[in-house]
C-alpha cells in the first residue's frame, strides 16, 4: 500500500516527473525512489534521503556544529528565511493536493519533511540551492471532489463575504451533515448560529474586527483573519450530537496536516498565517473555476452581486480583483485576463456588458422623457 502511495504522490509532485510540478513553487518536491527489487510483501526500501529538519537552525553547517561559525547570527537569520520559504512552499503543496488534485499527504509532520539539496542539473555546485523532500507515505487520503470544491467556495465565503450561513449551505458538499438537515429551515438557521459561535472562537481578525463586521467596505481590502486549527476541529466535533455531523478521516487528517505546517512555520515566523495563503489559492479557483463545478459556479455569483437587489455589484468585482491581485502578487490586468479565459469568466462579463448596457438605455430614456415633457409643455403654452 505505501508503495503505491510513493507512486501515486510521485506521479504528481516529483521534481523529477510530476505532473504538477511546473505549476509549484520550486518545481515539485524530492521523493524517495521505491527500490522495487528489494521490496517484499513485509519489507519497503527505498532511496535515502539526506537532509535537516525544517526547524533544525544552525545544527547543520560547518560539520555538524564543530566548528564555530563567526557569522552565526547572520546565518542562523538566512537560514530561518530559507527553511521558512521551504515551510510555505509544502504549505502551497498541500492546498494543491487538497483543493486541486485529491491525493494528500497526510501526516507532513517535522519528521516527515526535510530540507535537501537541490541536485537538478544547471544548479550552482559551490551555493546549491534547497528543496523540500517528503517522506513517510503510509497516510496517504483522497478528497471527493465535490469536497475540493466545497472547500474552496467555504474559504472565500468566509473570507470574503463573512457569510457564515453560505458555508453552512455548503456542509452537504463537504459531506459534513445530511442534506436533510440542510433543508429543514430551522435546522439550517439553528446551524448558522452555532457555526458563527465556533467561527468567533477559532477566528482572529485585527483589532476591532470580527465575523459579524460589514464587509461592504469598497475602498479597503479584505481582512484575512488567523485559523486556529487547533480548536477547529473541536469546535466542530461539538456540532456533532445536534446535527447528526460527521468528521469523514480525511477531514480531520487535511484539518491535522495544516495545523501542523502552520507550527511549523510559527516557530520560525511567530506571526506566520496559514489562512492568508489559503484565501488566494481559493479565490483564485473560484474565479478559474477548473472543474466546471455548478457549486464554484454559483459560489461566485453569491459572492459579485448584491444581496438586496440582485444585480452584479460593480464594487465588490472591484474588491475581488483587487484581493486576487494583492494576495498572489499578480497585477490585476493578469488575474482579469486569465479570469476572460474562463467559461464562468466570459459569461460574467457578458452579464456586466448587458447590465451596464440597460443601465445606460434607461438613463437615455429618462433625459428624453425629461426633454419631451419640456417640449410638449411648451407647444400647449
Amino acid at each position: 500500500n505505501e508503495c503505491m502511495n510513493v507512486k501515486k504522490f510521485a506521479d504528481l509532485y516529483s521534481n523529477k516527473y510530476g505532473s504538477a510540478r511546473e505549476s509549484l513553487p520550486g518545481k515539485g518536491v524530492v521523493v524517495p525512489e521505491i527500490m522495487t527489487d528489494y521490496c517484499t510483501d513485509n519489507v519497503i526500501v527505498m532511496e535515502w534521503i539526506t537532509g535537516s529538519k525544517l526547524t533544525s537552525i544552525g545544527e547543520n553547517r560547518d560539520g555538524e556544529g564543530l566548528t564555530p561559525d563567526p557569522d552565526k547570527k547572520s546565518n542562523d537569520l538566512k537560514e530561518r528565511k530559507e527553511n521558512l520559504a521551504l515551510v510555505e512552499q509544502a504549505l502551497y503543496i498541500t492546498l494543491s493536493q487538497l483543493l486541486e488534485h485529491g491525493t494528500m499527504h497526510a501526516d507532513p509532520h517535522g519528521g516527515n519533511l526535510l530540507k535537501v539539496r537541490d541536485t537538478r542539473k544547471g544548479d550552482s555546485v559551490k551555493h546549491p540551492k534547497s528543496t523540500l523532500a517528503y517522506l513517510d507515505f503510509g497516510l496517504l487520503a483522497t478528497i471527493p471532489e465535490n469536497v475540493r470544491d466545497g472547500l474552496v467556495c467555504a474559504v472565500s465565503q468566509l473570507v470574503f463575504a463573512k457569510d457564515v450561513e453560505a458555508v453552512a449551505s455548503l456542509f452537504g458538499e463537504l459531506d459534513l451533515m445530511p442534506q436533510e438537515i440542510l433543508n429543514d429551515p430551522c435546522e439550517r438557521a439553528a446551524l448558522t448560529q452555532a457555526l458563527t459561535k465556533t467561527m468567533e472562537e477559532v477566528l482572529v481578525y485585527p483589532e476591532g474586527e470580527d465575523i459579524l463586521t460589514p464587509t461592504n467596505r469598497a475602498s479597503e481590502n479584505t481582512n484575512i483573519p488567523t485559523l486556529k486549527f487547533d480548536k477547529l476541529l473541536d469546535g466542530l466535533v461539538r456540532l456533532v450530537p445536534r446535527f447528526k455531523f460527521q468528521l469523514p478521516p480525511y477531514f480531520i487528517n487535511n484539518a491535522r496536516a495544516l495545523g501542523t505546517l502552520e507550527g511549523t512555520a510559527r516557530s520560525l515566523d511567530p506571526n506566520f498565517n496559514a489562512f492568508a495563503l489559503m484565501y488566494p489559492y481559493a479565490l483564485n479557483h473560484i474565479l478559474q473555476n477548473p472543474t466546471n463545478s455548478p457549486v464554484v459556479a454559483g459560489t461566485l455569483q453569491t459572492m459579485v452581486r448584491n444581496s438586496e437587489t440582485g444585480k452584479i455589484d460593480r464594487e465588490k468585482i472591484r474588491r475581488l480583483l483587487r484581493d486576487s491581485a494583492l494576495y498572489t502578487g499578480y497585477s490585476k490586468r493578469r488575474v482579469l485576463k486569465d479570469i476572460l479565459k474562463t467559461k464562468g469568466g466570459k459569461d460574467l462579463a457578458k452579464e456586466i456588458v448587458r447590465q451596464s448596457a440597460s443601465t445606460y438605455a434607461a438613463r437615455i430614456k429618462g433625459l428624453w422623457q425629461r426633454r419631451s415633457g419640456g417640449v410638449s409643455n411648451f407647444l400647449r403654452l
